[in-house]
């Protein structure tokens, strides 16, 4: 019995070491940061913090210094902007984010987080 109990042992540490070793290369692709453009069409998928003029489901798209924002339902608005060195500036307003990129499950997202006030916007890149 007990010979039997440590094979079955050391057969099950060789497994979970294994199952380790797949689940760490996974986390590291999960928790990657990739570099990217806010160049696209994005869609909110999740709003945090104060000062919410935007909606969830908006689809954003940043196109050669224009942006245009349509929350589902409502007519498009149009802003200027700047994109350098990983801050976004609407140029009316003045409102800036810090811009990063990551990929989560396949799927590329842009966080954008205010400078100034409250408010982290998350985005996923979005196509029809």
């Amino acid at each position: 019995m007990t010979k039997k109990f440590t094979k079955g042992f050391k057969y099950l540490l060789i497994v979970v070491a294994l199952g380790f070793s797949f689940t760490g290369a996974e986390c590291e692709k999960l928790l990657t940061a990739s570099s990217g453009d806010v160049a696209g069409t994005w869609k909110l998928v999740k709003m945090q913090g104060n000062l919410q003029d935007v909606c969830l489901g908006e689809i954003a798209v940043f196109n050669s210094g224009t942006a245009t924002l349509t929350c589902p339902g409502a007519t498009s608005v149009t802003k200027s902007y700047s994109y350098t060195n990983s801050v976004l500036t609407y140029t009316a307003s003045g409102v800036t984010y810090n811009v990063a990129f990551t990929a989560i499950n396949g799927v590329d997202k842009m966080v954008l987080t205010a400078t100034g006030i409250e408010r982290v916007l998350t985005y996923d890149k979005y196509s029809k």
